[in-house]
């Protein structure tokens, strides 16, 4: 190899343009032939150089686009469409592993967000036979329609992605499995996908729904004001007032007139009151609707015996009225319309 010497670095005079416009000669540069200056000869290259246009030269029609359309014009051409295929997922445990798993409890997590959207407990591959059979293909293809599970399985995979099965806890006894099932399901509101028997509920729903039933006793004729859901304020001045009472049974000298108004909060009693009267409200004053309002005292032999306990059985199903006749009228409980 030859060493370069300080007369390869001499710059040589090419012919141009100068500044002032004037042909003259003018030192090259670096940027003009290439390897000069920086005391190397210049080595010619074996690969074939790519074609770059020049600004100055005549431009090749052929390789532009006579018309390239506005700005963010895509030209759009006809070809066939991508094939979405589902990667290949396991369908069983290799061996030995589903007898250490025993019995587990495990999640079905939709690929596109993130999320279980279903929860269920088993042994052995069972995990993995949901997916197995939501596939195209599987024996069970053509009933998929009639399988909600299978069917979301196959939305979650549409796009080529795979279900993602993840195993919660396993080691675990039958009962223990079931236990934790029904606890996921609750606390991920999974319980339409599972059809369990759910518990999830506030905790003063709960409780009311755990609460000791009220039995009314016969001789008492009460009727039951349901001033709203559970924690709304239940003050004696708060409670007595607007209530829908046919006229029958604003006479307290009748011999079907409650006796007793029976304050309730949600399902559960909140207080009792002696009735002494019944006076119009003031509020339905000129709304050609009567609505009265009770003037009592408080009844504590009936409040220990009924303040805490649960009237759902008194209020029937669905939407509960506001006011429930009990032991007034020719049956046992009369419900205001």
């Amino acid at each position: 190899m030859e060493h370069a010497t300080r007369a390869d670095g001499i710059p040589k005079t090419v012919s141009g343009d100068t500044a002032a416009g004037v042909g003259t000669d003018r030192p090259a540069t670096a940027s003009t032939e290439a390897g000069a200056g920086i005391g190397l000869r210049q080595i010619r290259a074996k690969s074939v150089p790519i074609p770059v246009p020049s600004l100055g030269g005549p431009i090749d029609t052929a390789s532009v686009v006579a018309d390239p359309g506005p700005p963010g014009h895509v030209e759009s051409r006809d070809s066939e469409p991508i094939p979405c295929t589902v990667a290949a997922v396991p369908t069983t445990f290799p061996p030995g592993v589903a007898a250490k798993l025993g019995t587990y409890v495990y999640l079905l997590v939709d690929p596109r967000s993130g999320r279980p959207f279903f929860v269920g407990s088993g042994q052995g591959d069972r995990c993995h036979r949901h997916v197995a059979a939501a596939r195209p293909g599987a024996s069970i293809d053509a009933k998929r329609s009639t399988y909600p599970l299978l069917e979301r399985i196959g939305e979650a995979e549409a796009d080529g992605r795979t279900v993602r099965v993840e195993i919660l806890r396993h080691g675990l006894s039958p009962a223990e499995a079931e236990l934790v099932e029904i606890s996921v399901a609750d606390a991920l509101g999974l319980g339409h996908a599972t059809g369990l028997d759910l518990q999830r509920g506030p905790a003063v729903d709960v409780g009311a729904g755990l609460a000791k039933r009220a039995k009314i006793k016969r001789g008492h004729q009460v009727v039951v004001l349901r001033a709203g859901p559970h924690g709304v304020p239940c003050s004696y001045e708060t409670v007595r007032h607007g209530w829908r009472i046919g006229r029958r049974w604003v006479d307290t000298t009748a011999p079907r007139s409650p006796r007793w108004a029976v304050v309730v909060a949600g399902d559960l009693v909140d207080a009792v009151y002696r009735i002494d009267r019944w006076e119009p409200s003031p509020s339905a004053t000129g709304t050609g609707v009567d609505r009265f309002s009770f003037v009592g005292t408080p009844a504590p032999e009936l409040d220990d015996r009924y303040a805490g306990r649960s009237v759902s059985a008194y209020l029937g199903g669905g939407v509960p009225s506001a006011v429930t006749y009990v032991w007034c009228g020719p049956h046992w409980v009369n419900t205001a319309t």
